[in-house]
């Protein structure tokens, strides 16, 4: 029996086995873990379903890509960087195709919750690629670019699977085009959002300025000590 840390990528690649050599859908977790060579107990302890094993597919590609950056790369420009980060995601997934065109066309065999959790999981991936080609992911900016990179790849995802050449140019070039165009994209919301902060802080220097007046006036309409003494009735002052 494999130590108990090795299970989980046991797990996995005996998952994407399986769906190379049939229909993802047909595939149940007794078979993954009977290809995997360990009991059932130990597949249910380290894997609670086959959309669990996929999110964590991501993750160790996630990993990988991440484990081969090098500070260098971060001298060269921010769209070249992204494009070699997903193309390094595509070269570590190209002994998988077989078994990802299966997963595809079984839409991943998700129910509502794990589409959502797998929503989830991708568009962290890609918060994950921007950083790492050196892109701001926070804030609402950062979020839209997040949801643009996971269309992007989406689609060009596609395009890879059916990518026949030994280098993947064709995919290359469609990546660089589709960036491209989101990068055009990105700048038009980057300026929008410049004017709608230039503007929320002329709003929020008026609103400063007309509190101030009115606490300035409420002030000076305020009648003195003094005064509401002279005001006061001689029976009171008695």
């Amino acid at each position: 029996m494999p130590p108990k840390k090795d299970i989980p990528n046991l797990l996995i690649d005996a998952a994407l086995k399986l769906a190379a050599e049939r229909d993802w859908h047909d595939v149940t977790m007794i078979d993954i873990a009977n290809e995997a060579g360990v009991t059932v107990a130990d597949c249910y302890d380290h894997c609670s379903s086959k959309a669990d094993l996929l999110r964590r597919f991501v993750k160790r590609v996630d990993r990988e890509v991440l484990a081969d950056l090098e500070s260098e790369d971060f001298n060269e420009p921010g769209h070249d960087r992204l494009i070699a980060v997903i193309m390094a995601r595509f070269d570590i997934l190209a002994d998988h195709r077989r078994a990802l065109r299966s997963i595809i066309n079984a839409g991943g065999d998700l129910g509502p919750a794990d589409g959502l959790r797998a929503i989830k999981t991708h568009f962290g991936a890609m918060r994950w690629m921007l950083e790492a080609a050196g892109f701001q992911t926070s804030g609402l900016h950062g979020s839209m670019r997040v949801a643009g990179l996971t269309a992007v790849y989406a689609k060009t995802f596609k395009h890879w699977l059916d990518d026949d050449t030994s280098d993947f140019a064709p995919t290359m070039a469609y990546l660089d085009r589709e960036l491209s165009k989101a990068a055009g994209w990105d700048r038009r919301v980057e300026k929008g959002f410049g004017k709608a902060s230039s503007i929320c802080g002329k709003i929020t220097k008026r609103c400063r300025n007309f509190s101030w007046k009115k606490s300035a006036n409420a002030g000076e309409n305020t009648p003195s000590d003094s005064t509401s003494d002279q005001g006061a009735s001689p029976a009171a002052n008695g």
